[in-house]
């Protein structure tokens, strides 16, 4: 039985679990935040080379490249795992042979994949903060005019959308085991068309079309307004609306297609095949 109390154990040692196992690697998560640092600095000193000049979509974002950037590349990353954890969880318990024994379990497939993701997200909401602690303390970045209801809001439905994106990809791992193709979308064609790096305006008119389409392309489109130009979330209520429209489709299907998924492979027997 699936009660609210029991979940919310069952979710506590998940987070245990995952933490007692990467704490056992000390350097890598030093190494991993010191990482984080790299991208930060790397788009500070871009930005110096085009300061001063008119780029093209900046102003409605305030002009910094900096900040424009650190945005870009902060929030992505953090989008990318919520759309990477979970087919990453599900080939290393395919791995290590216990697919089956874990999805068989008494707890729910969904309450799995969703649980296991929740060590993930904390240690990438620790890099996330890292990200913008060093860009706030040492390199001029600028958070006195965010808005911090109508960002929260947008982070919310952001990731609401992109762990459905993930638990699709979840299911495309036990469906197909290697080459499960959302996860590399996301990263060849999210990260390159959404705005991460530079203005969407810059790009030619069929492949804004294209962006349109995108989530990652609306969530970053809100977050920079709402930290840069302290936009409201009623001011945001066409982004948040794409995103509410977004979550609200995909993350039940993506449930459903995920627990398809599960009962075909128990089915086919091929839980265990990696």
């Amino acid at each position: 039985m699936n009660t609210p109390h029991l979940n919310y154990y069952k979710a506590l040692s998940f987070l245990k679990k995952d933490f007692i196992i990467e704490s056992s690697y000390k350097l890598n998560f030093v190494l991993t935040l010191l990482n984080s640092t790299f991208p930060v600095i790397s788009f500070f000193f871009v930005g110096k080379l085009v300061e001063g000049n008119d780029a093209v979509g900046l102003d409605r974002y305030g002009g910094d490249y900096f900040s424009f950037a650190l945005i870009g590349i902060a929030f992505t990353r953090y989008f990318q795992l919520a759309v990477d954890t979970f087919s990453n969880t599900i080939k290393r318990s395919q791995m290590a042979g216990c697919l089956e024994a874990i999805l068989s379990s008494q707890t729910d497939p969904k309450l799995v994949v969703l649980f296991s993701a929740s060590y993930s997200f904390l240690s990438a909401g620790i890099q996330l903060f890292f990200m913008f602690l060093i860009g706030t303390l040492f390199l001029g970045f600028d958070l006195t005019h965010a808005n911090v209801p109508a960002t929260a809001v947008t982070l919310l439905l952001s990731l609401l959308t992109f762990v459905s994106l993930g638990i699709f990809s979840a299911a495309g791992t036990v469906i197909f085991k290697q080459g499960e193709p959302i996860g590399w979308l996301f990263g060849a064609i999210s990260g390159l068309l959404g705005g991460a790096m530079f203005p969407v305006d810059l790009m030619p008119g069929w492949l804004q079309l294209v962006s349109v389409l995108l989530p990652i392309t609306h969530a970053l489109d809100a977050l920079r307004l709402a930290v840069l130009q302290d936009h409201s979330v009623l001011m945001l209520s066409r982004q948040l609306s794409i995103l509410a429209l977004m979550a609200v489709i995909l993350f039940p299907l993506s449930l459903k297609t995920f627990k398809w998924a599960v009962e075909k492979g128990k089915k086919n027997g091929t839980l265990m095949q990696y």
